[in-house]
């Protein structure tokens, strides 16, 4: 059966074009589309959306942006390959964990933390500031008080992304806002597949001590050690 989504007509202009771009979005990474398919045409389109044939054209001119769609004179529009999506656009990323796209990307951002996070965590331990400390401490305190899989989780994802925020290095910082929904979903994905939500506490508390004692070196050994144990947790490959 088409996947069939329906934008409201009567709302503001910027607003419908919002909702167009993130039902196009959604369209692209589910079946029976997705990398290398062909949209509907236009008509369809507008039929689907029951919007505009402009409202259709700039949406797939920001989907285009996003590396996800092309459009060629009577080729159609087609999806990129995968390996084209931009990827650290949060838009993307939360149309890949709407479906179950979202868990071939785990791996590969587990590999980007194992680059990224034990550095940001040496950093953080050099030179964060009082703020910075403070912001880090409160987010652990929810991580011990968390009563349930869901206040962990967002507890968790405060923890890390105050790690790249106490770098004080914006790339660095903003790479946790940008990935924050995939990091969320994986942060979740860990807590469930562990013995009790919270079992990696303790790792969490020694990263903690760590960074406030300015260890930098202790600071990253036990980043690198929370990472190894969510990586244990993969399925090995066949």
């Amino acid at each position: 059966m088409p996947h069939t989504l329906n934008a409201p007509r009567s709302q503001g202009s910027s607003k419908v074009h919002t909702q167009v771009v993130d039902a196009i979005g959604q369209l692209i990474v589910a079946p029976p589309f997705g990398p290398n398919t062909t949209l509907p045409n236009e008509e369809e389109l507008c039929t689907r959306l029951s919007v505009s044939r402009t409202a259709i054209r700039e949406a797939i001119k920001v989907l285009g942006a996003k590396g996800m769609l092309e459009a060629k004179p009577r080729a159609g529009t087609r999806v990129r390959p995968f390996e084209q999506w931009n990827l650290f656009d949060p838009d993307v990323l939360r149309w890949i964990n709407q479906q179950h796209m979202g868990q071939a990307l785990i791996p590969h951002l587990t590999t980007m933390r194992e680059i990224v996070e034990p550095a940001a965590a040496a950093i953080a331990a050099r030179i964060h500031t009082p703020c910075q400390i403070e912001q880090l401490t409160q987010a652990f305190t929810l991580m011990e008080s968390a009563q349930d899989i869901h206040e962990w989780v967002s507890a968790d994802l405060r923890f890390h992304q105050a790690i790249l925020n106490a770098t004080n290095n914006p790339l660095i910082a903003s790479l946790g806002a940008m990935i924050a929904s995939a990091l969320e979903s994986l942060l979740s994905t860990n807590a469930q597949q562990a013995r009790h939500f919270n079992e990696a506490l303790p790792q969490h508390r020694k990263v903690f001590e760590a960074i406030r004692n300015r260890n930098s070196e202790d600071a990253s050994l036990w980043m690198r050690a929370i990472l190894a144990d969510t990586r244990a947790l993969f399925p090995r490959p066949n």
